[in-house]
């Protein structure tokens, strides 16, 4: 577990104040990388990957990995009892539908935990031609098997967030009776407000129990993952799902990492996350899964401590006007980059970090140089290409 050091934070006090009087929001993160995850389009992870995965998610100090579904395939199932073998520090958890035959799937393993989902808004029953009273008794059983084999359950209504109210209600006291002992509030298709989540898990807690460890499943197909899951944090959700950069299925699930760090830096929160080994993670993840993400992206971009710009790097020498937190809390690099937007300062830090001599009456020359060539090839120069420049002035 690692403590931010607060003096490499900098976003100033205005979030204090709008927060003061207000509870601190608490979170616990439960990744699903590697099932909702590999559902993104082209994703296969075979068993070996799945368990170099787990590793990594393991590593960054996420408290529950959701191993994957059993009843999916053979290679499923070897990957999930390679993880449940290793020794890792999360809970491990399974995934099933309100079926026997998943139960069975997930008992047959050993596993101690797992989700048991069901849709149970009308669109969805309609498109599986399924009444609301059939599911209400799917659910029922499927959770009172589970329980009798053993098995910890969190029920996870999917589209919970198009559900009729009523029927909502109905259905996860129905799994509560049943012995379900967590609940999973689903945004299966990201249309929710953090107004609307905020509501949904207050309403929720309060048909069951303000004790009720409620979970919220988000996704991002209108970009408010991270601000819907902190809505639910702030209205009593005890966990968040998601995965590594927020891969999955559409626009993607909840973005893990970033949920993280926004309720650590600007919530003032305590997650326990190993920072530092976020964005290795997430390199690593990238590469099996063969995405790539925009180089802009919160939390894990290549230009995130990066400057082209002239006017900003002449202000490099003191990050904390250029940047909200310190790159040592992610242990990356910061550095300049000389291109098109370059300015005498980024020159100069450039020579310094390539032990080169520029005198500052060459720099002017050198910055015409340098943005001719960048504009010629539109793109940023390369080091040898800067060298040859300054040999040229020299």
């Amino acid at each position: 577990m690692s403590d931010i050091d607060r003096s490499k934070v900098w976003t100033g006090t205005l979030n204090e104040k709008a927060l003061a009087g207000k509870p601190t929001p608490s979170l616990k993160f439960y990744d699903t990388t590697l099932r909702d995850g590999e559902q993104s389009v082209g994703v296969i992870f075979d068993p070996d990957s799945k368990l170099e995965i787990a590793k990594l998610v393991d590593s960054i100090g996420f408290q529950r990995i959701e191993a994957g579904f059993p009843r999916v395939s053979e290679d499923d199932r070897r990957a999930i009892k390679m993880i449940m073998d290793a020794g890792l520090n999360a809970e491990i958890w399974g995934f099933a539908r309100a079926m026997a035959a998943d139960i069975e799937a997930v008992a047959d393993l050993g596993m101690k935990y797992s989700v048991i989902e069901s849709p149970i808004s009308d669109l969805k029953l309609k498109a599986l031609g399924v009444s609301r009273e059939k599911m209400l008794d799917r659910i029922s059983t499927a959770i009172k098997t589970a329980v009798d084999a053993g098995i910890y359950v969190a029920f996870f209504g999917v589209d919970s967030t198009r559900a009729d109210l009523g029927f909502f209600e109905q259905v996860y006291k129905t799994a509560q009776d049943a012995g379900a002992k967590e609940f999973v509030v689903v945004d299966t298709l990201a249309i929710s407000t953090p107004e609307a989540v905020s509501f949904l898990i207050s309403k929720a807690k309060s048909w069951l129990g303000e004790d009720a460890a409620l979970h919220y499943h988000g996704h991002n197909d209108f970009g408010l993952g991270t601000a819907c899951a902190i809505a639910a944090a702030n209205a009593g959700a005890s966990w968040v799902h998601g995965t590594i950069d927020g891969i999955g299925e559409r626009a993607g699930n909840a973005n893990l990492p970033e949920i993280a760090l926004t309720l650590e830096l600007l919530y003032g929160a305590t997650t326990g996350i190993n920072f530092d080994k976020i964005r290795p993670a997430s390199y690593r993840v990238r590469e099996i899964a063969g995405y790539q993400l925009e180089p802009w992206k919160s939390v894990v971009g290549e230009n995130l401590f990066i400057r082209e710009t002239g006017a900003v790097a002449a202000q490099f020498h003191i990050p904390e006007a250029v940047e909200p937190y310190s790159s040592e809390i992610l242990n990356t690099p910061r550095g300049v980059v000389l291109g098109k937007k370059s300015g005498v300062a980024s020159l100069s830090i450039k020579a310094k970090e390539l032990g080169l001599e520029v005198s500052e009456d060459a720099l002017p020359d050198l910055l015409e140089k340098v943005k001719a060539l960048a504009i010629s090839n539109r793109r940023l120069l390369t080091d040898e290409e800067f060298k040859g420049l300054v040999g040229a002035v020299a």
